[in-house]
């Protein structure tokens, strides 16, 4: 294998991927997440993000970078899920397992693009909790649901490990 192919293999499985994977079977959070991106409309993938760069001491940093990809998430992933969805009301067969495959390898295409523009962001000072919280509210700007009761504490809970 060339160093190039070896290199693109260790993004995808970065260790953003891995917590990512260690949290979402955790009790409750996957539940949580779901209800996240059912109800409010989050990206479940940035939510484990700033969850993980809170554990490293990064804020998250809105930039253009990340407005590629989000379009990832809505041209991409959004689709597929949506096609997984209405596969699911017909089948649960094989077409339907190879759908939801696909929709957790774009996921995890997302999470590498996101660890990979991560890597040279600065460490802070704060503690997790701080950057945590500050992180979530450059996500969801002044979004009520970061006013709504424990919430947040309920989301930090889901996304430490």
């Amino acid at each position: 294998m060339c160093q190039g192919a070896h290199d693109a293999t260790n993004r995808w499985d970065n260790p953003f991927w891995l917590y990512s994977l260690e949290q979402y079977k955790q009790p409750g959070c996957a539940d949580f997440l779901l209800n996240a991106q059912d109800q409010y409309h989050l990206d479940i993938n940035i939510l484990l993000f700033i969850g993980w760069l809170s554990t490293q001491h990064k804020l998250f940093q809105p930039s253009a970078s990340m407005d590629e990809i989000h379009n990832w998430q809505i041209n991409n992933i959004r689709p597929i899920r949506q096609l997984r969805q209405r596969i699911k009301l017909l089948t649960k067969g094989p077409f339907y397992e190879a759908c939801k495959q696909l929709e957790l390898t774009g996921e995890q295409a997302q999470q590498a693009l996101l660890f990979q523009v991560s890597k040279d962001w600065p460490t802070s000072r704060l503690s997790g909790y701080e950057v945590f919280e500050s992180s979530i509210k450059r996500y969801l700007g002044e979004a009520k649901i970061i006013n709504k009761e424990g919430w947040l504490q309920a989301l930090y809970q889901h996304l430490q490990p």
